[in-house]
C-alpha cells in the first residue's frame, strides 16, 4: 500500500486506478483499505484541490467544453496536475453504461492530466453514488479536480453539493426569459456558460435572456454575488481562456461548509441503504463523530448499522 501511495502521489496512472477501485466498491473488506488510504494521504499530501462542477443537459457541449477548458488552464498554470471524473448514465433496462465522454475529449501530450469514467448507478441527481468519495481521494493527488454530470434536467442539482464551484453548460436559445427564471438547476452555478457561440445570433438572444433574467436567480455564493456568464465556442475557439480566469480565481469551500458536504453526503448514503429509520438511529453517531475524519466516520456508521441489522 506504502509503495501504491507514492506511486499516486508521483502521478502514475495506474496506481491512481487501483486507488480509485477501492472507494470505488461495495466489498466491506474494502472498507479498512479506505481508511488506511485515507489516514495516509492526509500525513503524506498536503494538496486540498479545487472541485469544479460542470453539469447542463445532454448536448450542451459539456466534454468539448471540458476538453477546451482543460487546455487553457493548462497553458495558464502549466505545472498543474487536473484530474477528470466524467458520469455517463447507467441503464435502466440492462443496468449498464456506454461511458462514452472520453471518446469526444483528447489530452494527447497533457501527461499531468488523469480521465476516469463512472457510471451513475441510477442516481437521479447526476453524479454516481461514489463520486463524492472518489472526488475527496483525488484533490489529494492534483489541483483541479473536475466533474462532468450526467445530462439533467431542472431539478438535478447534486453537483452543487459536490462541488466548490459549479458550471452549468447553456445552449444557444435553449430556453426563453421564463425559462431562465425558474427554480432548480438555474439558481445553483456560480458561472453560466453559453456554448457553441459559432451561432452568433441565437448566442446573442440567449445572452441578452439570462443577463435579464439573472436578478431574479437565487443568489447562493457566500459573497452574495452575481452569477458570471461566458461565450464558448470550440469552432472558433473563444472564450476558453476568459473562464480558465475565473475558475484560477476561486478557492476550496472553507471548514465549517466543507463539514456540512460531507455530512449530508453521509446522510444520504445511510437513507441509500437503512432510509429514514438508519437516519434516525444513526443521529447520535453523526453528532458524537463531527471532529473525525469522512472515511472514518462513514465506517464507524455502516458498521454500526450492519451490526444492528444482525
Amino acid at each position: 500500500m506504502a509503495d501504491l501511495l507514492h506511486a499516486a502521489l508521483a502521478g502514475e496512472k495506474f496506481a491512481i486506478a487501483k486507488l480509485i477501485s477501492y472507494f470505488e466498491s461495495v466489498r466491506a473488506r474494502d472498507l479498512e483499505e479506505c481508511l488506511r488510504i485515507d489516514r495516509a494521504l492526509a500525513e503524506l499530501s498536503a494538496k486540498h484541490g479545487l472541485i469544479v462542477g460542470l453539469t447542463g443537459a445532454p448536448g450542451a457541449g459539456k466534454s468539448t467544453l471540458m476538453q477546451h477548458l482543460v487546455d487553457s488552464l493548462l497553458r495558464l498554470r502549466p505545472n498543474w496536475r487536473i484530474a477528470i471524473v466524467a458520469v455517463d448514465p447507467s441503464s435502466p433496462v440492462s443496468g449498464g453504461s456506454l461511458l462514452g465522454d472520453r471518446t469526444r475529449v483528447n489530452f494527447t501530450g497533457h501527461e499531468q492530466t488523469y480521465f476516469r469514467s463512472q457510471a451513475s448507478d441510477l442516481e437521479l441527481g447526476g453524479i454516481g453514488r461514489n463520486t463524492f468519495r472518489v472526488c475527496r481521494l483525488l484533490r489529494r493527488l492534483f489541483d483541479l479536480v473536475l466533474v462532468e454530470s450526467v445530462g439533467v434536467g431542472q431539478s438535478e442539482i447534486e453537483i452543487a453539493r459536490l462541488a466548490d464551484v459549479t458550471l452549468l453548460a447553456l445552449q444557444p436559445f435553449s430556453g426563453d426569459q421564463i425559462q431562465f427564471m425558474k427554480s432548480g438547476i438555474m439558481e445553483i452555478p456560480q458561472a453560466f456558460v453559453i456554448t457553441k457561440c459559432d451561432a452568433e445570433d441565437l448566442a446573442k438572444r440567449s445572452l441578452y435572456q439570462l443577463q435579464s433574467s439573472i436578478d431574479f436567480l437565487q443568489k447562493i455564493d457566500k459573497d452574495n454575488k452575481s452569477p458570471a456568464i461566458f461565450q464558448t465556442s470550440s469552432v472558433r475557439r473563444t472564450g476558453f481562456s476568459e473562464l480558465a480566469e475565473f475558475i484560477l480565481s476561486c478557492k476550496p469551500l472553507d471548514q465549517a461548509r466543507e463539514l456540512d458536504r460531507e455530512a449530508y453526503f453521509l446522510r444520504k448514503e445511510i437513507r441509500y441503504y437503512y432510509g429514514e429509520f438508519g437516519l434516525n438511529r444513526m443521529a447520535h453517531i453523526l453528532e458524537a463523530s463531527a471532529g473525525k475524519s469522512f472515511e472514518e466516520r462513514r465506517k464507524l456508521l455502516l458498521d454500526s448499522l450492519a451490526e444492528q441489522q444482525k
